[in-house]
């Protein structure tokens, strides 16, 4: 119904950033579900909108898993469609509690309560440790056995949400899960930041440039002597000694920072690259970092069910320029004749299912909506959307994998 004949071989999108665990994809909104879940629709239509690889974020110990799951569960159905899905594994920043006390987080379930989220410590070390290890264990086993890893995240801070964890704790596991990452030097990473600049870059510049950590509070050279990277990882007083290796590479996903800041994490190192997606288009400070930023150290992210471009951004009307309600159509999505219908949450499922593939629900965004994310930078930057999806395609690649 919605194709249209003739292909495009260079139209083609890498959405880095798709957390399919969020139970908006299940149906559930707030706790309340108001339809099943309809995932192979969504499926569907990143084939038709020509998004054809997929990095499925993890948030949590619970949230990886199931994440892990979701890739299980519908990798027959990616692969009959030429999809490729694969995912993170790493504790969001609003997650972070979960390694100080017995409860496990989703992002689905903040706490509410800053005050305790600041007061948080760490009281017990065998539990943190625990929690640590099988984080680390779960890593190990899966870069063993499923080339589906592709990146340690979504790890990182973030400022705005101090309901959900506190600063503290968010510092804390953001060095510990970077540590655990050196044990796995080819695996990039895939990091979050939000109104945090000076401490997230004075982090990584830690690990770019390395340090020993003599206190070693969580026993870490325990499982680093149980690595092929013992000999690299150990000083010469024998205390673990961590930094990034020479092909470790990172993204700053979803970045909202000022071009300035921008420019400081590409400094930083060779390997850092920009995760951008609609919350990265929002604002004129936005619009100049996707001027300034080069075309190879960039990579383009949906992060849906959220970051949607809307039409009160800055960015709006680098989507609509051109005749026509949606000039964008026809060249970033050459197999669509149309766009598709959109519905409240509550409306779906009275709908018949013939037509829930070409229905997306209003406010929960969809990998499919990559397009639109790449017609703005193009429109901004000025290059042809072709030449941009080329360079963003296989910058993406030398990342994450094809």
């Amino acid at each position: 119904m919605l194709k249209r004949a003739g292909m495009c071989k260079r139209i083609r999108y890498y959405d880095i950033g798709f957390n399919l665990s969020d139970p908006m994809y299940q149906g559930v909104y707030r706790g309340k579900r108001y339809h099943k879940a309809d995932v192979e629709r969504i499926l569907e239509r990143c084939k038709e909108s020509r998004v054809e690889r997929m990095l499925l974020t993890g948030s949590s110990l619970v949230e990886v898993r199931q994440t892990i799951d979701l890739v299980d569960q519908y990798e027959s159905l990616a692969k009959g469609l030429g999809l490729g899905l694969y995912y993170t594994i790493g504790v969001h920043p609003c997650c972070v509690n979960e390694f100080v006390t017995e409860e496990m987080m989703t992002l689905a379930e903040p706490s509410n309560d800053e005050a305790m989220n600041q007061a948080l410590d760490v009281k017990d070390v065998e539990v943190t440790r625990t929690r640590l290890v099988e984080l680390y264990q779960l890593m190990r086993e899966r870069q063993e056995h499923d080339g589906r890893l592709r990146a340690i995240g979504e790890i990182g801070l973030d400022y705005d949400r101090f309901y959900y964890s506190g600063k503290n704790m968010q510092l804390l596991f953001f060095k510990e899960q970077l540590k655990l990452s050196c044990m796995f030097p080819d695996i990039p990473l895939f990091l979050h930041m939000r109104n945090c600049h000076s401490d997230f870059i004075g982090i990584l510049g830690q690990f770019v440039e390395g340090f020993p950590d003599s206190e070693d509070r969580f026993r870490l050279k325990e499982l680093i002597l149980d690595t092929e990277h013992k000999d690299r990882m150990l000083d010469a007083n024998g205390y673990p000694y961590y930094k990034f290796s020479d092909v470790r590479k990172f993204v700053v996903h979803s970045f909202t920072g000022t071009p300035n800041e921008m420019e400081e994490y590409l400094a930083l190192s060779p390997n850092c690259y920009i995760g951008m997606n609609g919350t990265s288009l929002k604002h004129d400070y936005n619009i100049d970092s996707v001027r300034r930023i080069p075309l190879d150290r960039l990579l383009l992210e949906t992060d849906a069910p959220w970051c949607e471009i809307r039409r009160t951004h800055e960015s709006y009307p680098y989507l609509v320029q051109g005749e026509g309600d949606m000039p964008w159509l026809k060249e970033a999505y050459p197999d669509l004749d149309q766009w598709y219908a959109s519905v409240k949450r509550d409306k779906l499922a009275k709908l018949d299912e013939s037509k829930w593939a070409h229905t997306m629900v209003k406010s929960r965004n969809e990998p499919c909506t990559m397009g639109q994310v790449a017609t703005v930078i193009a429109n901004i930057k000025n290059v042809p959307l072709d030449e941009l999806l080329e360079q963003v395609w296989l910058t993406t690649c030398s990342v994450y994998g094809d």
